[in-house]
């Protein structure tokens, strides 16, 4: 039994399920980790594949910065309530928090999910439903197919306490202008995972 299992075995849920102090007395080496709406959530550990797109996208916004009051960060957990800490794989947050881990989800603008094939439930509906309720006013998601090589990305915007498509799941050039301007050649990307995944192809 690993440590991390051992540890829930002890830990006892009130009515609303664990909260974030129960979360935070879990093993920090291992699993990745998540609290949603009182669920602790055990992902496997991500593919190569998967975090070098959420590093090649976290590079371009940052590179896209033009500095001031926000950084770009990569797989941080975020404290949204008692009974939830999601840990999304890109996420852009207040300067005033670069030192902290969790941080709080108060600024936040925008959250990005790289899906994996077990996750996508998680990230396409749950954790949508999550960050809007906390008021993050963007949500990219990013849908790595593959079998097809293509990346799609969906831009969503908050309004009125809900999400709707500014740009629904494009694999081409996605630009925004949110949370400041911003262009990723999705096609480009695609092709690199691609050579990554069959070099003896492209050579």
């Amino acid at each position: 039994m690993s440590a991390a299992v051992a540890r829930l075995a002890q830990l006892r849920p009130g009515v609303r399920g664990y909260t974030a102090a129960d979360l935070h007395t879990l093993p920090e080496v291992g699993p990745r980790y998540e609290l949603i709406d009182g669920s602790i959530v055990m992902s496997p550990s991500a593919t190569s594949a998967h975090n070098m797109i959420a590093r090649w996208i976290a590079q371009l916004i940052e590179n896209a910065n033009p500095g001031g009051d926000h950084v770009v960060g990569t797989d941080q957990s975020v404290t949204i309530d008692d009974h939830n800490e999601p840990r999304p794989d890109i996420v852009v947050l207040p300067a005033a928090y670069i030192d902290d881990s969790p941080f709080p989800v108060d600024g936040v603008q925008l959250v990005v999910e790289v899906v994996l094939p077990t996750s996508a439930l998680r990230d396409t509906e749950i954790k949508r439903v999550l960050y809007a309720r906390a008021g993050v006013p963007y949500y990219w998601v990013v849908v790595p197919d593959p079998d097809a090589d293509t990346i799609a990305l969906a831009e969503l915007v908050l309004e009125d306490g809900a999400y709707r498509y500014a740009t629904h799941y494009t694999t081409e050039v996605f630009r925004t202008a949110q949370p400041w301007p911003v262009e990723v050649d999705l096609t480009a990307l695609a092709a690199r995972t691609a050579r990554a995944r069959r070099p003896s192809a492209a050579s």
